[in-house]
């Protein structure tokens, strides 16, 4: 008899509370919108079920083409996961192990200490793929793609950043490497092995690599890509920013660390079938969701949305597990950002895209997912950069100072960032075209150096604008400040040894 009273009344509380789920969520995400910080997808599931599922925005601002559930976005370093599966996938076949160094499966590999577990937990020492930029600067207008990686990494000769598995360091060359490797066992291209084993299992039909969009005619409207400036309330395609012309062309042809585009359905779909044998063991995926520990003994210490976090082999590990055991990965590339979320104990997940590149959107993961464990949530602050900047180009540079102290200290509604203010003079260095904007670049970048006096890397934008304009000795003495502080800082010596011959 007890069963049949309970039954009934656990039903339609789960019914009331997904409910409630779905009104809060919905508060959260429309006052976002009405803020101008989601422009895009957001998915929010539990038990296999839609919870919330709303879009928002403009697919193209110029057109007025409105995002849909069917808007195809770029997963940029969300793929990594599905990386990491193919990777899993193969050692569940006993085609590898995941302590291998790679030297075995390529012999021209010019660091034979580093293992395949290395390469999955960012801890190789290996540099980023901006190692590229020589080459970029001799041939500007190449694609270069996976298969120029290891005859660039061989040719640079560059020494590792530390020993592998000393430190934990985010490198997007590991995941490169990582998809060579998946060729390399399978002897298919990488592309074609996430869609036979990891695509068509999970009935992922709308989910391809980038360089395909032309195969999928109309199926999957994928969305254009809108940067944000921080000194105007314009947004502007990222295709027209010559600011970013290396990162969306030359660097655009790698797979394996992104370039996925997919619909929040789609994943949602992967994300469910992680939970069956079908794409993985169970085992396999405890062990991805474990957190490594470094050759200290301490396990890696990163963040995601402002909660602390571990990282294993592929994914994020939230140390907070009062909810359950929540996992995820975050991914960016200029104008796109996402996100996904799994409470694996609970079966929560919540898939976010953002094309217009709002930085709050990995926070709103954090809050979506807290609203479906009933637990308070964090405001989501504003940048105090972009009113400065806005009122900076609006205003001069008297008012936004003044409007810069007045701000500053409303901690509870504004944040302040050295990268966004770091980003904020670059931007005004190098995309205005009107007059004095290379004035209020220094203005900026001058602050910066003020406001966080400890980072070698403010003294080295503002270097880099000094020397833009013209003013040598000044651009030294920062570059040199900003060697001091950071000896490992190879482009400042070599922006120094430039200004120092002329």
């Amino acid at each position: 008899m007890k069963l049949k009273v309970l039954l009934p009344f656990l039903l339609t509380a789960t019914i009331s509370f997904a409910q409630n789920s779905a009104g809060k969520l919905d508060s959260l995400f429309n006052s976002l919108y009405s803020y101008g910080q989601i422009n895009g997808n957001a998915l929010v599931a539990e038990n296999s079920q839609s919870v919330y599922q709303k879009s928002f925005g403009y697919a193209n601002f110029k057109t007025k083409t409105l995002n849909t559930e069917n808007s195809g976005f770029s997963l940029a370093s969300v793929s990594k996961v599905f990386t990491s599966t193919a990777i899993l996938q193969l050692k569940e076949k006993g085609k590898l192990a995941l302590d291998d160094n790679v030297i075995k499966y390529f012999p021209d590999f010019p660091y034979p200490e580093i293992t395949i577990r290395h390469l999955l937990t960012h801890t190789s020492g290996l540099p980023e793929i901006e190692i590229f930029r020589q080459q970029i600067q001799e041939n500007p207008n190449k694609i270069f793609t996976n298969k120029d990686l290891l005859p660039t990494l061989k040719n640079v000769k560059k020494s590792l950043s530390f020993k592998p598995n000393d430190k934990y360091q985010y490198t997007n060359t590991n995941y490169i490497l990582l998809a060579l490797l998946v060729e390399k066992i399978s002897k298919i291209p990488f592309q074609e092995y996430l869609q036979k084993n990891i695509f068509n299992p999970a009935k992922m039909a709308n989910t391809y690599f980038q360089k395909d969009i032309s195969k999928m005619g109309n199926k999957n409207r994928v969305v254009d890509y809108d940067y944000p400036f921080l000194f105007s309330t314009e947004l502007e395609n990222v295709d027209s920013l010559k600011n970013y012309r290396i990162r969306m062309l030359n660097l655009s042809g790698f797979v394996g660390n992104g370039n996925i585009i997919t619909t929040a359905t789609d994943l949602l779909k992967f994300d469910q079938e992680l939970y069956g044998e079908r794409l993985l063991r169970q085992s396999s995926l405890k062990e991805a969701f474990t957190p490594n520990k470094l050759n200290n003994g301490q396990t890696v210490e990163t963040n995601l949305g402002g909660e602390k976090t571990s990282y294993g082999l592929g994914w994020f590990i939230f140390a907070d597990s009062s909810s359950g055991k929540i996992v995820g990965h975050t991914g960016g590339v200029p104008g796109a950002l996402s996100i996904l979320l799994r409470n694996i104990d609970k079966r929560q997940t919540v898939i976010l895209f953002d094309n217009a590149f709002d930085k709050t959107l990995y926070k709103t993961g954090v809050n979506a997912i807290g609203i479906l464990n009933n637990k308070p949530i964090s405001p989501t602050k504003q940048s105090l950069t972009k009113v400065y900047g806005s009122t900076l180009v609006d205003k001069g540079i008297d008012a936004a100072f003044i409007k810069f102290q007045e701000l500053r200290d409303d901690s509870s509604h504004y944040y302040l960032s050295e990268e966004d203010m770091n980003d904020l003079g670059l931007q005004l260095l190098y995309e205005p075209t009107f007059d004095g904007h290379n004035e209020l670049a220094l203005e900026v970048l001058k602050q910066n150096t003020l406001l966080f006096p400890n980072s070698f890397n403010t003294y080295d934008s503002y270097g880099e604008a000094l020397a833009k304009v013209g003013k040598k000795n000044e651009a030294i003495f920062m570059y040199s400040k900003s060697i001091k502080l950071n000896p490992g800082n190879e482009g400042g010596k070599k922006m120094l040894e430039e200004l120092l011959k002329k």
